[in-house]
């Protein structure tokens, strides 16, 4: 086995004519994690897992998978795919149609019929097997293109949101399975999904892109622990008071009221900022009920980076 990363890229970029659509991108996937990947409607996303899987050449820079160049037949032998929307032999069974694709990777008959079962089964779509596709729901031809990336058990699996069109029972589902080959058989897992508190249940890591240049990636528990300096949660008794108080000064950067009536509060100058809270509290006449570190989630990091005004998904 080669060392070193699972995914490797360096300056990787792709111009569509004059439009930079990944603008040299350096990211590196450790093997055996899942690593999300996310960013708003046209950051670059699909663009970039294109030219992981070899389906798009890359304008320049250079990326690996396993140590092998992207594109290269060692590099594709490696991976999984599955695209956000499918596209489907729909004459085919279910069964037939995994066979087939075991077949096209050179899996055995015997053992790529015994798997595609297998996999049928623990995707909830066994009673589906000798069915073709073609009356197939979009969470069901999800389900079954998500096989198919699997049915000959690759090094690393790139799924582009795998989760879509499904309810949250099956979302669950295909989570609490993606943990599993990672963690069990040491599957790496490159995923990208617009449902940030879902993947901040399973992610090791995490790059976020937008407008095609990487603007943070690194280890979950790390990015948590450098976005949370100089960020603290709050609540009052008159929380819109004290904000707009804050708003007014020259230390708070961003601050907005959460769903259970938490004031979310970052700032560059933390001991200026907890200064400026107690005269916010102090001026508005407020009751002070909470104030303390605010431990920042992958939405929170979200919001500081590619901001929540951008669509997400892509």
């Amino acid at each position: 086995m080669v060392d070193g990363p699972m995914i490797n890229t360096l300056g990787l970029t792709k111009k569509f004519g004059g439009f930079t659509a990944v603008d040299d991108a350096d990211m590196a996937v450790e093997r055996g994690t899942i690593h999300g990947f996310v960013g708003p409607n046209g950051a670059g996303k699909t663009t970039t897992i294109k030219m992981l899987i070899g389906g798009l050449r890359a304008t320049s820079g250079e990326a690996w998978i396993g140590g092998h160049p992207i594109g290269s037949h060692a590099s594709r032998a490696l991976l999984g795919y599955a695209p956000e929307h499918p596209s489907l032999y729909d004459d085919m069974t279910a069964f037939d149609f995994l066979v087939f694709m075991a077949r096209v990777c050179g899996v055995p008959r015997k053992l790529a019929g015994e798997r595609a079962y297998a996999l049928l089964d623990s995707l909830d779509l066994g009673e589906f097997a000798d069915r073709g596709s073609k009356n197939y729901s979009a969470g069901q031809r999800q389900r079954l293109c998500l096989a198919q990336a699997m049915i000959h058990e690759p090094e690393l699996l790139i799924l582009d949101e795998p989760t879509a069109n499904m309810d949250p029972t099956g979302r669950l589902a295909i989570m609490d399975r993606l943990v599993s080959l990672a963690r069990e058989q040491g599957t790496t897992i490159f995923l990208s999904s617009h449902i940030l508190p879902e993947l901040e249940q399973i992610v090791d890591s995490i790059t976020m892109i937008n407008h095609g240049k990487i603007v943070v990636s690194g280890g979950v528990d790390h990015l948590r622990e450098q976005f949370s300096e100089n960020q603290y949660l709050l609540r009052t008794s008159a929380n819109e008071a004290v904000l707009e108080i804050l708003r007014r000064g020259e230390t708070l950067e961003e601050g907005w009221v959460d769903a259970d009536d938490f004031v979310h509060l970052v700032a560059e100058d933390g001991d200026a900022l907890r200064r400026e809270i107690m005269r916010a509290v102090s001026d508005a006449g407020a009751d002070l009920d909470h104030i303390s570190e605010d431990r920042t989630s992958l939405p929170d990091i979200y919001r500081k980076m590619v901001g929540m005004d951008e669509e997400e998904g892509e």
